[in-house]
């Protein structure tokens, strides 16, 4: 399924770059969702000022293309969005932009989840990439045997508009209750709050986990 969207990717690119077929198809992606479950008249501008760029073949495909990433995250927890976004080649080298791989990711989330024995599990990632390490996380708490979408709450920020919405997008798939906000974390500056579909579910954040209290 990573191919398909990946071949499809390519296939559009021509007059933009794989990887703003990327970033539109991500951005997309999360608009849609957002506005799914919080409608705002903004986002459903921004929305269409993206659609509009591809034909109608193209944009079908392309919410196709969420279909098999809903798919995947539902069948196996993993950092899809950041396989395929360095897949494209579109980690950029000069100002250190890539993503951690995710076996890395849960090798870490094993050694922080080593005493975890259930409860609320409240996790901070102010650099959140597209969401490897918050994935890594509701994978061990999974493979101990408990649920995630009940137990874990997360707050993730990154500068990078695109991050975010990788990560609010595969977040939101994977069930997580999470908020995601786009700004700077020591400033406390946020100019992009967006919600899962699990944390409107769940009424947002408890604030009250392990590592929160």
């Amino acid at each position: 399924m990573v191919k398909y969207i990946i071949d499809n990717i390519n296939r559009m690119a021509g007059k933009y770059t794989p990887h703003q077929v990327f970033a539109d198809w991500v951005e997309m992606s999360a608009l849609s969702i957002a506005q799914s479950i919080e409608p705002d008249e903004e986002r459903e501008k921004a929305f269409f000022n993206i659609a509009i760029k591809y034909s109608k073949d193209d944009f079908l495909i392309l919410g196709c293309m969420l279909g098999r990433l809903s798919s995947l995250l539902k069948n196996n927890l993993d950092d899809y969005l950041g396989k395929i976004y360095m897949e494209l080649s579109s980690g950029n080298s000069h100002t250190g932009q890539f993503f951690t791989p995710f076996h890395i990711c849960k090798m870490m989330a094993g050694v922080a989840l080593a005493d975890y024995g259930g409860g609320t599990e409240y996790l901070n990632e102010p650099s959140s990439g597209g969401g490897a390490n918050i994935l890594a996380y509701a994978k061990v708490m999974k493979e101990k045997g408990y649920n995630y979408q009940q137990l874990l709450e997360v707050k993730a920020q990154d500068l990078d508009y695109k991050c975010v919405y990788m990560t609010y997008v595969q977040l939101s798939l994977a069930g997580v209750n999470a908020e995601v906000v786009q700004g700077n974390s020591v400033e406390g500056k946020h100019n992009v709050v967006l919600h899962t579909p699990m944390y409107v579910m769940r009424g947002g954040l408890s604030a009250k986990g392990r590592n929160n209290q």
